[in-house]
């Protein structure tokens, strides 16, 4: 019966690591005169690949258009 117990609380504990809410970052990037030009969303549990989501998606815009446009980045929760 001990044993039962203890693989059970086990069990209860992986489940419960395991499911781990993931986090979610939208982007936007707006030209200077206010228009949308592009919005991507993207979750993840790994905060790490967020960051580079967003470093990414960042880098890309001002190598594409020469600073004319402005990332703007929020997590969600």
């Amino acid at each position: 019966m001990k044993e039962k117990l203890i693989t059970g609380f086990i069990l209860i504990l992986f489940l419960f690591f395991s499911c781990s809410k993931e986090d979610c970052v939208t982007c936007i990037a707006e030209s200077k005169s206010g228009k949308i030009i592009e919005t991507r969303l993207a979750c993840d549990k790994d905060s790490e690949y967020l960051r580079g989501f967003i470093n990414g998606f960042k880098e890309r815009d001002n190598e594409n258009t020469k600073d004319s446009i402005t990332v703007h980045c929020a997590y969600s929760e």
